[in-house]
Parts: C-alpha cells; structure tokens; sequence
C-alpha cells in the first residue's frame, strides 16, 4: 500500500518530496500507510468474504471467527469454503436444536461424500443425503434399542461414510501387526481421534437441550438401519446375548458403535 506516498507527491511542494525531505516524508509515509493497511486488514479479518475482490481473511483470522462463531472446520475445507459456511452462522443458530440443522452441521465438517440420519426413542426418523435432501418420517414407533421406550429424550446419530472413512478388521490375538497401529488408536474404523472429537462436540452444541446422543453409529452398510425395517431388537444395550447357550453379538457387525453426546 503506498496511498500516503503517492498524496503526498501530488500535494507536497518540491522541497518536501525530494532530497532530504524527501527522505523523512518517505519514513512518515511508511508508517501511515502501515497503519492504514493494518484498518484494511482489520476489518477484512472481521468479516469473510468482504474484500473488494471477493478476498477471505487470512486462515488465523478464519480460525478466530469460527471460534466466535461456533462453527467448526470441515475436514477438507478450504479458506473459500469455510468462509462461506461462516457467513450463515446466525441463521442457524436460528434452528439450533432441530435434527435437521445438527445434520447439515455434520455434512458441513465431514464433507461431501457421506449421509446421515438421526433417530429419537420414539422412532422419529431424518435423514440427509450426501446430495443434501432431507426426509423425515415421524413417530414410526420402530425403534427398539434396549426395551426402555420410556427415555423419551434419547437419540442416535447414524453416518454412511460412502467411503469417507472404512473399517477395519481388530483381533485381540493380533498382537504383532495390530491393525489398530496405523489407526491412531481407534478400533475397527478409520476415523482419526480428532474427528471423532470434533463430531461428538458438534452433536454436543446443536443438540435439542436435555436430549442424549447414545452412539455414533458409523454405518458401512449404505442399506442398514432403513427407516422401514430397522435392526435393533430390544436386545442392542449390551454388546452381546444370549441365543440358545451361546454369547452372540447382539448389534449389527457391518456398523461401528461410537460414544455419543457428552451430556444431556
């Protein structure tokens, strides 16, 4: 930015703008126009997109806002595209609490590729495509997770990651090669420490006030948990069951079964 520079060519008489005038005129005008650069940069910082020319703030700045804002960064997210999902921060914030917001927050960090459904304990079902197309089935009764219909304020989240993420094979025998190695910890699913974190915090802050997410259920079976013929039985509160005198998986093996919401 040279703005004070070219005024002061224009206005100054000659014995200001050359030699030793010059000079200290020169050092003055560096100094304003740093301070007039930092205005721009300032109020550019405080709103994305506002440039001119279409410009984001710089990626610190992005990082300050989405704090501000309660948004948090998508996976693949570049500046552009997060700076975009921070312009609509206040309208939904409007319909905090709705499943239908939670999902598109959860598309918005996880990115393109999977979809979504959330379920209460009375069997309401939505659902989100990947290409964004929202459903919604209400009070189908059909939803059995543990036989305790009465915890009314109960929910799951269930994602199809449509290969977004994968699952993996963990055997507690597997001692040398564990597959959990290369998985940062995780068990039977691909998905980093960090964003399950970023997914149960997200559910955490656009979650109806006094509901519980139980489990994350991480679906690679794209035609699992259909709202018209859902699995669970009534048995899926423990791990495992009883059938006739052997100890059986009670859950769905195609599906990976994530700790839910921090708090109700």
């Amino acid at each position: 930015m040279k703005t004070w520079r070219y005024i002061r060519r224009i206005l100054t008489p000659r014995w200001l703008s050359d030699g030793d005038g010059g000079l200290v005129g020169t050092s003055l005008d560096v100094i304003k126009d740093a301070y007039a650069e930092r205005l721009e940069l300032g109020m550019l910082a405080s709103m994305p997109q506002n440039g001119p020319n279409g410009e984001t703030p710089p990626a610190d700045a992005l990082a300050a806002m989405g704090r501000d804002r309660r948004v948090v960064r998508g996976i693949g997210d570049t500046d552009a595209q997060y700076a975009v999902r921070l312009l609509s921060w206040l309208d939904d914030r409007r319909y905090a609490g709705a499943a239908f917001t939670l999902l598109k927050q959860l598309a918005g960090y996880c990115g393109p590729l999977p979809s979504f459904r959330v379920v209460d304990n009375r069997g309401n079902w939505y659902s989100r495509t990947a290409a964004g197309v929202e459903t919604y089935l209400t009070a189908a009764g059909n939803w059995d997770w543990d036989g305790n219909t009465a915890r009314w304020s109960r929910f799951w989240v269930i994602v199809y990651p449509n290969g977004h993420w994968t699952d993996v094979t963990n055997e507690w025998t597997n001692v040398a090669t564990p597959d959990y190695g290369a998985n940062l910890g995780q068990w039977g699913v691909t998905i980093p420490r960090e964003q399950i974190a970023s997914v149960r915090s997200i559910i955490n802050d656009w979650k109806p006030d006094g509901t519980r997410c139980v489990h994350i259920i991480v679906a690679f079976d794209a035609a699992s948990f259909n709202p018209a013929t859902p699995e669970p039985d009534g048995t899926w509160g423990r791990w495992g069951k009883n059938s006739g005198g052997a100890r059986v998986a009670s859950r769905l093996t195609t599906a990976r079964y994530l700790r839910g919401s921090d708090r109700a």
